[in-house]
């Protein structure tokens, strides 16, 4: 099994808040920023240093998640680290123009040496306050982009795009991706219609947070819709990312993260109604909802428990996870909730798993798709 690290390049300094989004830009301390974003890069190279397979970022906005253009971060991390694998898990591909975003994945793949994989996910609620998307064009929206970035990355001569969403007469890439016919491409698979789409797709399915006894479905579908695709994938194909805290034993881990798992409050937490109420209908059209439906509290997403522990229970956490999922990578989230994790804290904690986990876990990794 393969082992990658997502790294949040969270936002260090006094916040009078941190569970709350928007974040105000007023409490934004520049030089606790730099900081913060050093201290990312360090936790990367900690990760690179301890065996981890991958280090991936990911895009958010307004939040102290300082990755609002991952990619940025991507190239600088890609010159410290050369022989790395870095991936952005993954782009909000609603928000943007994805003849824009296969432009920036084929220049970053280049500027990698082919060293790119890659993300595009529908967001979460909140993200669609960010530039005043519409969330319930969200699906096909998704969907058609991806298509259309795919398109873009793979076609040799200048084509047009006349689709539902976007229209092109002329898109021709230069640079073209290293990698052919590109980079490996993730879609989350949270759902059993996203991971049909996967499956369809080609492309390796990323299942975030769920609960691991909840995620069979979704997998069968992915594999299901894989064949009819005429392409079967291996468990190598499939990620698992979940919040994950490892100490040298249990008692320490409880006691470091003190049960303040952000459990997702922390980017659709807010002090305005309206806003809150804007974000849950948000929620509920990513869900699948009908336009104009009551809200369903039921249809809030619901977390599995985080990896957390001494190396021996995590391990333990982790077969139980695949036993549900058969997942070939698995993706800690090491995010600070709260901000009650320090720097420190958490390279012991990458640290850690380098010298008891990782070992372990690569010993059966599975051959790459």
């Amino acid at each position: 099994m393969k082992v990658e690290l997502f790294t949040p390049v969270a936002y260090y300094g006094d916040l009078d808040a941190y569970e709350t989004w928007p974040l105000r830009p007023g409490w934004y301390n520049s030089e606790h920023g730099m900081e913060s974003m050093q201290f990312g890069f360090e936790q990367m190279e900690a990760a690179h240093e301890a065996g981890f397979d991958s280090l991936n970022l990911a895009e958010h906005h307004y939040t102290s998640q300082l990755t609002p253009v991952p990619h940025l971060f991507a190239a600088a991390l890609g010159e410290r680290l050369p022989d790395a694998q870095i991936a952005v898990n993954g782009t909000d591909l609603p928000l943007h123009n994805p003849i824009m975003v296969a432009e920036q994945y084929a220049m970053l793949d280049n500027l990698l040496g082919g060293r790119l994989r890659f993300a595009l996910l529908r967001g979460t609620p909140n993200e669609y306050m960010t530039y005043g998307t519409n969330p319930w064009e969200a699906r096909d929206k998704f969907e058609e982009g991806v298509e259309l970035v795919i398109r873009a990355l793979t076609e040799p001569e200048p084509f047009g795009w006349e689709g539902k969403y976007f229209r092109s007469r002329n898109t021709a890439l230069f640079p073209q991706p290293v990698q052919k016919p590109h980079p490996r491409i993730l879609l989350s698979a949270n759902s059993v219609a996203s991971a049909r789409f996967a499956g369809r797709m080609r492309c390796d399915a990323g299942i975030s947070f769920m609960a691991p006894e909840k995620c069979g479905e979704v997998v069968a579908a992915y594999r299901e819709a894989a064949a009819d695709a005429g392409w079967t994938p291996t468990a190598d194909n499939i990620l698992y990312r979940q919040f994950a805290y490892v100490a040298e034993t249990d008692e320490q881990a409880r006691e470091d993260t003190a049960d303040k798992w952000p459990q997702g409050k922390g980017i659709f937490a807010t002090d305005n109604l309206d806003q809150l109420i804007a974000m849950a209908t948000a929620g509920a059209a990513l869900a699948g909802a009908p336009k104009g439906a009551p809200l369903d509290p039921s249809m809030a997403p619901k977390f599995g428990e985080p990896f957390l522990g001494s190396p021996e229970t995590v391990l333990a956490q982790i077969r139980e996870a695949e036993r549900h999922i058969g997942m070939g990578r698995v993706e800690f989230a090491i995010v600070p909730p709260s901000n009650c994790l320090s720097h420190e804290q958490v390279i012991r904690c990458i640290k850690l798993i380098g010298r008891e986990l990782v070992p372990v876990l690569h010993a059966d990794a599975p051959a790459a798709a």
